[in-house]
């Protein structure tokens, strides 16, 4: 087996010590040259380019939107409804997630959510529904050969779920599974805090479903929500996939021809209430063996003229391995294995601004005190012409993944026709991107970031910490304990 081996080597050494002639051509051989990372060039990417999509309102209001793509034999469909838990009662908090839930797995007045489920299964589709923040879905993907059969089933359950009593007791009793592990996980307790915090726990943006708000929810609750927000005129329906589009067009517009609901114009979702939420929160967890850090304060909305500038300053600070942030806290000073910033940024209203990670118990005032310093240089000395373009083109090359394929493209139109965004917002986008400069960047950090505002919340095991978290100023306890019922 050794004289195998040393046989093999000889003959791979050759390959791996390619030569070819040297200029003079004397027959003196050189080595291949191997260009340097940093000397690779690369073409300038090129417009972002949208194929177009065939829009039309049905009789009954519903806007449809279609889009052919013949890749493989498979027809997929999403309904968007203007919804969202941000419309739930202040008692009946947690009543959009279930109404979410139980809509499919309540099935329709024809057929039992569990009859359903067989028959999707047997023929290789799926039928799924869910509420967020601010969007219901009812989403449906099935092979071509089926698309009648599964686009019925997604016809029943949009206009006549049943929401069925034994669904609902089910869909409860998993979201009471949900609030009795909130504490588990101590980055996502983190998280939920400072959420709470910078929105107001007392706002729809910051509440979270308890058992009390989770008990008061019953099947008549379901159906008035269902009937509040699911009517034609409050649905964009998107199709695309192996089909002519004529053809789905007049499919689609016979299927729901008999769905005419009417109800008043869904109001606009509650405005975030701007509030000052500065100081140091901990949350106290002995079982853990790090600190869990998140750090921040009130974002920004993707409208925002100064988002591409406040995208590429985050990026700079805390986007990836060459950030200021890992390269300080964890390269340096190996304090942390993860530890990253984002401004946040939503369609319709303000997101969060936040600098977080985890670290090593001792280090816990170290790490905050590191960032800290960071967020006060970004904010008074100009980023490096090398900065500046490593984080440019991050944030523009990322664009390619937006439309890259069908379905995407045809979800983000979805998503500005939902949000009230004009069809070219991407390539206004990438246009303001490229534009961006150091003065900018400066200008953005030191007009937008406010540290002496900043929401901090440490969740770890205090006995731990190697410097009282007092040493940063005055902390507030958290009471993480779960109300009963």
């Amino acid at each position: 087996m050794r004289t195998l081996g040393i046989l093999l080597l000889l003959a791979v050494a050759p390959l791996v010590a390619q030569q070819r002639p040297a200029p003079d051509g004397r027959g003196a051989a050189t080595r291949l040259q191997i260009p340097a990372v940093n000397d690779l060039k690369f073409p300038p990417l090129g417009a972002i380019k949208i194929p177009d999509v065939e829009t039309v309102t049905l009789p009954n209001g519903m806007k449809l939107f279609l889009l052919e793509d013949h890749e493989l034999p498979v027809i997929n469909g999403a309904a968007r409804i203007r919804t969202g838990n941000l419309f739930d009662p202040p008692d009946k908090v947690g009543l959009a997630t279930v109404t979410g839930m139980v809509m499919r797995i309540g099935g329709t007045k024809q057929k039992t959510g569990d009859q359903l489920d067989e028959e999707l299964e047997n023929v290789a589709a799926s039928v799924e529904s869910n509420i967020g923040e601010t969007s219901g879905s009812l989403s449906f993907n099935a092979l071509k050969p089926n698309t009648d059969q599964v686009l019925q089933i997604f016809h029943d359950v949009l206009t006549e779920p049943e929401f069925r009593q034994d669904k609902l007791d089910l869909a409860k009793s998993q979201v009471r599974s949900v609030v009795a592990r909130r504490n588990d996980d101590a980055h996502g307790v983190a998280e939920r805090e400072f959420t709470g915090l910078v929105y107001g726990k007392d706002t729809p943006y910051g509440w979270q479903i308890e058992y009390a708000t989770l008990g008061r929810i019953g099947r008549q609750d379901l159906l008035d929500f269902y009937h509040r927000y699911y009517f034609p005129a409050n649905v964009l329906l998107a199709v695309w996939g192996d089909f002519n589009t004529a053809e789905m067009k007049g499919k689609i517009e016979k299927l729901f021809a008999g769905w005419n609901e009417k109800q008043a114009p869904v109001p606009a979702f509650p405005k975030v209430r701007v509030q000052r939420a500065a100081g140091i929160f901990l949350g106290a967890k002995s079982e853990v063996t790090q600190t869990f850090l998140v750090m921040g304060q009130l974002g920004g909305d993707l409208r925002d003229k100064d988002y591409p500038a406040l995208t590429v300053m985050s990026d700079i600070l805390g986007g990836g391995f060459r950030s200021r942030l890992f390269e300080r806290v964890r390269t340096r000073m190996g304090a942390a294995y993860e530890i990253g910033a984002d401004w946040g940024a939503d369609y319709d209203h303000p997101g969060l601004f936040e600098i977080s990670g985890s670290t090593k118990a001792a280090s816990t005032v170290a790490t905050v005190l590191a960032i800290q310093e960071e967020v006060t240089k970004i904010r008074t000395t100009e980023v490096s012409d090398e900065e500046l373009k490593t984080a440019k083109d991050t944030a523009l090359n990322g664009l390619v993944f937006a439309f890259d394929t069908r379905a995407k493209t045809l979800g983000r139109l979805l998503t500005y026709e939902y949000f009230g965004y004009p069809k070219d917002f991407i390539q206004q986008y990438q246009k303001a991107l490229a534009a961006v400069t150091k003065a900018d960047v400066l200008r953005v950090a030191r007009q937008r970031l406010h540290p002496e505002a900043f929401t901090l919340v440490a969740v770890g095991n205090p006995k731990d910490f190697g410097k009282s978290l007092d040493a940063l100023g005055s902390v507030k306890t958290l009471d993480l304990t779960i109300p009963q019922p």
